[in-house]
């Protein structure tokens, strides 16, 4: 259930997405480098085939989480939840939303080593982590593989 004064919607055009993801990286030292991260210009064209939704208060965003379809799974991408917005217990209902979304035999996402919390979170809701990968991004960010049947 969403706590009072929260918003649970699709994202908008003009919501500042790239913006609040920014923040998150800067917390985490990571360099934010939106020609890298080009998904984020037009959220919604780019989610189109599956879905871009977001948590906002009066303020602003506190949460986002995107899908994706992909043959058989269903790919969660971009959760990221804004320093204020945590332990509000966003991230797991958006996670628990976004994998709802379509008929999907499994759901799948990469996630990087450094957000511990987040593959707590993953474990608790079913999932299983597996293999890790080296992305070409300015920070060279290993990730890992987390899947749920």
């Amino acid at each position: 259930m969403l706590p009072p004064g929260l918003t649970l919607r699709p994202a908008h055009a003009d919501d500042p997405v790239a913006d609040h993801i920014r923040v998150i990286y800067e917390e985490h030292g990571l360099e934010f480098d939106l020609a890298f991260e080009d998904d984020l210009l037009d959220v919604v064209a780019t989610y189109a085939p599956g879905c871009f939704l977001v948590i906002e208060d009066a303020e602003g965003l506190l949460a986002t989480g995107a899908v994706l379809p992909n043959g058989a799974a269903r790919v969660i991408k971009r959760m990221y939840v804004a320093p204020r917005g945590r332990r509000l217990g966003l991230a797991r209902l958006l996670l628990r939303e976004l994998c709802t979304f379509g008929d999907a035999a499994w759901t799948e996402l990469w996630s990087d080593v450094r957000f511990r919390g987040a593959h707590q979170l993953y474990r608790s809701e079913g999932f299983v982590s597996g293999s890790v990968r080296v992305l070409t991004d300015p920070d060279g960010s290993v990730e890992r593989y987390f899947r749920k049947d």
